[in-house]
């Protein structure tokens, strides 16, 4: 493959990866949505799409528990997808290049999450001096430009020089490198879940969260079994909290008219 086109590829993993927007943030970097442009780029969208659809069975149920990737889905599609098409292979064994790519993936995550903290601190600095302007900076555009290497140059050199290039790297990764990713993404979770307690926010809701996780972690249920349970119990509660303040306002409003009719 081109230089050219790979450095394409990389690029566009960059925006997949780079949270322009949270409300489209897992949507931009799953197989199947990443298939479109690179079908289209390459000329076989067709083909494009039935590896995806391959992959994505791969990342279906996947979450980020505690903000920390099972597996880079996104570049194990930006990666997995070109060299698949590039070398007419057939969708199965583009899942087999997928898994150790995503895995990889986790690894250049956790190393990112850990020179971010830098801006981290840039944040707060800026924020105690109420410098809304560096908060700006610190926050987006700062790890935005930076992540650009760690994003590019993978899918790059992975795309230029082949699957090869891939095993080497991967073989090629110290043990103590590794280890150390390993166990920092692994502390990444119960980070993440104090972060999402202090989200929450009320008392009320923490009994929500906590058998939300026991059922995930104890029941063995699937994610769209829970996320169909989750929904359901939402909109009980939203729709149980409404009707009892629309109560509380007839009541109060029942009150007013007595108190003036007794005037």
């Amino acid at each position: 493959m081109s230089l050219g086109l790979a450095l394409t590829f990389g690029i566009l993993y960059w925006i997949a990866t780079c949270k322009l927007w949270y409300g489209i943030l897992h949507v931009l970097r799953q197989p199947l949505f990443l298939a479109v442009p690179i079908g289209l780029i390459m000329g076989d969208l067709p083909k494009a799409m039935m590896i995806a659809a391959a992959l994505q069975l791969i990342y279906l149920g996947s979450i980020a528990p505690g903000g920390t990737l099972p597996s880079d889905e996104g570049l194990a599609s930006c990666i997995a997808i070109p060299l698949a098409l590039a070398a007419n292979l057939e969708p199965g064994i583009a899942v087999t290049l997928a898994v150790p790519v995503g895995i990889l993936g986790v690894l250049l995550d956790n190393f990112k999450r850990t020179y971010m903290s830098y801006f981290v601190h840039l944040a707060d600095k800026a924020a105690s001096e109420r410098n809304i302007k560096g908060l700006q900076r610190s926050v987006f555009w700062y790890p935005l430009f930076v992540s650009i290497p760690l994003r590019v140059i993978p899918v790059t050199l992975a795309l230029a020089f082949g699957v090869d290039a891939v095993t080497s790297f991967l073989n090629a990764i110290p043990a103590w490198m590794t280890t150390g990713l390993a166990t920092a993404g692994g502390i990444l979770p119960a980070l993440g879940f104090a972060v999402t307690i202090m989200v929450i926010g009320k008392v009320s809701l923490i009994p929500y969260f906590i058998v939300g996780f026991l059922m995930i972690g104890y029941s063995g249920m699937n994610m769209i079994g829970a996320a169909a349970i989750g929904i359901c119990i939402a909109f009980i509660q939203s729709t149980f909290t409404a009707s009892g303040k629309a109560a509380v306002t007839v009541d109060t409003s029942q009150s007013d008219l007595e108190a003036e009719g007794d005037f």
